[in-house]
């Protein structure tokens, strides 16, 4: 569909051309203005899908950076969930071995209250026998270690006694001692604990940010390759239209060539005409009137004969498609016509339309047209080629000369093969000095080196 409406607005534009010209005249179609905006554009679109890419690259490579953190926080977090587990592993051992040691106070505690039992029941046989200071002692104090701090008491304990409380005192105090240890490692315990929940939160909330970024760097790409999609399907209606438009441009120049070489014909004709009545006039006139007439007829002649020879290098050579080697000073071809790719440009790729030659201080070296023809297009049209020239050599034959330091021709000139059109320089899209040639059938750009003699 969309080249059939190219075709018909194609069609529109110049049967639009034909209906403006009035009846009688001959006009040529003028498509150089077409020409230079659809080449401007064709600049735009490809420095657009560089940019495109560019961004395109550095979204993909964010969101690869993203996924890689995510992978290393989801790792710390693991290491993290782990730490954790193992805590309160190690505060369950020890809230176990708290109440064990608690139980073990508690069964010694157990054990004195037994033995002041029997302690008292001493001192009651003791009463009995009429000990009545010392019971009054035992009865008075409020508890087994009331009892312990009277050193009236404790002097009057039987050494056995005393040894035995003394170490039951000691385990009690050991064990008190284990209990509160332990209750500090779980506190510390609990505070690891705490602290590598927190921790976990910190990482869990970096992994989200993470997440969330690779999530907006890949929304991004995707929109640029969307983007790269509408602008390289644009690139190609570009494409199409220009091809069409130097097609036509072709065509116009190629039908004028045709006109100007049936007037020269038409001229050749009549002049052999006037030269045979010539001829026969003078035979029948005097010598004196034919002398002086002689001299003049082939003056005449003289000139109609070069004219004639000037107009057979024209039209000869604007047909062929032999074509001299652009630079004759520099051979290397660095860049081939195809698929290439740009190191200068991050290692994107693109179609290289032509071909480019350089060798080490090109700069300046003398650029010539290829084949006779008229010059379509001279100078920089903000194109992406800088100063370039474009010359139509008829039979839908054409050549583009690009990236010139300046040129030596103008648009509408007719240059003749080998005769020099620039120099070579680096304006435009360039990456140093060469020349971008490129040779175009029917608008349609093909590779140099079917035409060339390399």
């Amino acid at each position: 569909m969309k080249n059939i409406i190219r075709k018909v607005c194609a069609g529109a534009m110049a049967v639009s051309i034909v209906l403006m010209c009035p009846t009688g005249a001959t006009y040529y179609a003028d498509y150089s203005s077409q020409i230079d905006e659809l080449e401007y554009e064709q600049s735009l679109i490809k420095q657009e899908l560089n940019d495109l890419e560019y961004r395109l690259s550095e979204f993909e490579e964010g969101a690869r950076e993203s996924e890689e953190y995510m992978r290393i926080y989801d790792e710390k977090m693991s290491r993290k969930e782990d730490e954790i587990n193992n805590i309160r592993m190690q505060i369950t051992a020890l809230n176990a071995a708290i109440r064990q040691t608690s139980e073990r106070i508690s069964d010694k505690e157990d054990e004195v209250a037994d033995e002041l039992d029997r302690f008292r029941e001493r001192l009651r046989v003791m009463y009995m026998d009429g000990n009545e200071s010392l019971t009054s002692v035992v009865v008075g104090a409020q508890d087994f270690y009331d009892l312990l701090i009277r050193s009236e008491l404790v002097e009057r304990i039987s050494r056995h006694d005393k040894e035995m409380i003394d170490d039951l005192k000691f385990h009690i105090s050991e064990l008190d001692t284990h209990k509160k240890e332990l209750e500090g490692t779980k506190a510390l315990a609990e505070e690891k604990q705490q602290e590598a929940r927190e921790n976990l939160e910190e990482l869990r909330e970096i992994y989200r940010s993470h997440e969330e970024t690779k999530e907006y760097y890949e929304a991004q790409a995707q929109l640029n390759r969307e983007k790269s999609a509408e602008m390289r399907e644009r690139q190609e209606d570009v494409e199409y239209e220009l091809s069409e438009m130097i097609r036509k441009q072709q065509e116009e120049n190629a039908r004028r060539e045709e006109e100007e070489r049936q007037r020269r014909e038409r001229e050749r004709e009549e002049q052999a005409q006037r030269e045979e009545e010539y001829s026969s006039y003078y035979e029948d006139e005097d010598d004196y009137y034919y002398e002086d007439e002689d001299e003049d007829y082939y003056e005449s002649g003289s000139d109609y004969e070069e004219d004639e020879e000037d107009y057979d290098t024209y039209y000869y050579s604007s047909g062929s498609s032999d074509l001299m080697w652009p630079c004759p000073n520099v051979w290397n071809i660095t860049d081939g016509y195809g698929w290439r790719t740009i190191d200068e440009e991050g290692g994107s790729s693109d179609f290289h339309g032509g071909i480019d030659i350089n060798k080490p201080g090109c700069y300046g070296e003398t650029i010539v047209a290829s084949a006779s023809g008229t010059v379509l297009t001279a100078g920089d049209t903000g194109n992406g080629f800088g100063i370039h020239v474009v010359i139509d050599h008829g039979g839908s034959l054409s050549t583009l000369y690009a990236h010139m330091s300046s040129c030596t021709v103008s648009a509408g000139d007719y240059v003749s093969q080998g005769q020099t059109i620039g120099y070579i320089g680096s304006t435009g899209y360039a990456y140093g000095n060469h020349c971008h040639f490129e040779v175009r059938v029917n608008g349609e750009r093909t590779d140099p080196l079917a035409y060339l003699d390399y």
